[in-house]
């Protein structure tokens, strides 16, 4: 439910034809910054953010399909079929057999987790340079927020 006095607040300071003034936009501009300061971080172990972000999730599970690994990433079914290839070609994933031939599902193999434990430092400290930037009351209102949406 929207608190309208908050909303009435809201409209009155956004000018509707600057799109900086979308809280959309605002999101997305801060997830894209974050996004490309952590690809920095994880760059000299040869990791992109979302491939990190698939192999934390494969560390912790036994295998994971395709539709899985989309829903869990918040990215289209297509895109995670991309990204899945690419880390299978450098052997980080493997696929696993399923039940129902149709569906594909994957796992973390040797040559991944090793990847995973070399990138777990630099994910640290880039974490570390979020929380220092951003403070403990943004950061507290981030993993709320997150946890609404998920």
């Amino acid at each position: 439910m929207v608190d309208n006095d908050l909303y009435r607040v809201y409209t009155q300071i956004m000018d509707y034809t600057n799109p900086k003034n979308c809280l959309t936009f605002k999101a997305q501009r801060v997830a894209r910054t974050m996004g490309r300061q952590m690809e920095m971080a994880l760059k000299p172990v040869g990791l992109t953010n979302q491939q990190f972000t698939t192999l934390t999730i494969l560390n912790s599970m036994e295998s994971v399909t395709v539709s899985e690994l989309a829903e869990m990433m918040g990215v289209e079914r297509t895109t995670m079929t991309r990204n899945i290839e690419q880390m299978r070609k450098k052997s980080w994933l493997e696929q696993v057999p399923t039940k129902d031939l149709r569906i594909r599902a994957y796992e973390i193999t040797k040559s991944g987790k090793q990847q995973y434990s070399m990138a777990i430092p630099l994910w640290q400290e880039q974490q570390k340079v979020f929380i220092g930037a951003l403070g403990n009351e943004a950061v507290d209102g981030l993993l709320s927020l997150s946890m609404r949406f998920s």
